[in-house]
C-alpha cells in the first residue's frame, strides 16, 4: 500500500516545528533576561558598606604573644565603637569619648577599605574578610616582621 502525503501536510508540519522552536527560544530568552535583571539589582560593595556598623567583637593575632590583659582591655574599649560609612566617602568613628571623622575608599579590587585623611601617609588598609548586607569583617595588619599585629574587627550593620 502506498500512502501519498501532500506538500501542504509536510509544510504544515515544518511550520509547527519552526513555531515550537521559536517558542522555546522566546522562553529561554525570557529566562536569561530575568537572570540578568536579578543580578543587576545586586548591591555593589560600596553600597553594602555604606551605613552604620556596630563593633560586635575584635580579635588580635601576632607572632609574639599578646598580653591577655591588654588584649581584653582593647577588645572592651572598642566594643561600643560605631562606624558610619557615608556614600560620599566620608566616615565617622564614634568612640567611647569622642567622634573621629575621616575618609574611606575601596581599592580597585573592592577587597580592601582604605581609611585615612587622603594623604596616603596616614592611610590604613583593612582587608575585607567578609561582606554581606549586614556583616563586615575587617583584617588590619600593622607593624614590621616579628612585631606585626593583626586586628580582626567584626561589625554588624545597624538596621532601621
Amino acid at each position: 500500500m502506498i500512502i501519498f502525503v501532500s506538500k501542504e501536510i509536510i509544510l504544515n508540519k515544518q511550520y509547527k516545528d519552526i513555531r515550537m522552536k521559536n517558542s522555546l527560544l522566546k522562553g529561554l530568552a525570557t529566562v536569561v533576561i530575568v537572570i540578568i535583571a536579578l543580578t543587576a539589582c545586586k548591591s555593589t560593595p560600596k553600597q553594602q558598606i555604606t551605613g552604620t556598623w556596630h563593633v560586635v567583637d575584635t580579635k588580635f593575632e601576632s607572632i609574639k604573644p599578646i598580653d591577655p590583659e591588654m588584649q581584653s582591655y582593647y577588645a572592651a574599649e572598642m566594643k561600643p565603637w560605631i562606624y558610619t560609612f557615608n556614600a560620599d566617602s566620608t566616615m565617622n568613628v564614634k568612640q567611647t569619648d569622642k567622634d573621629v571623622p575621616n575618609r574611606w575608599k575601596l581599592n580597585k579590587n573592592n577587597d580592601t577599605i582604605i581609611i585615612g585623611f587622603g594623604t596616603g601617609f596616614f592611610d590604613v588598609a583593612s582587608k575585607i574578610d567578609k561582606l554581606t548586607d549586614n556583616e563586615l569583617v575587617l583584617r588590619t595588619t600593622q607593624g614590621l616582621d616579628s612585631a606585626k599585629v593583626t586586628q580582626i574587627l567584626y561589625l554588624k550593620k545597624e538596621t532601621k
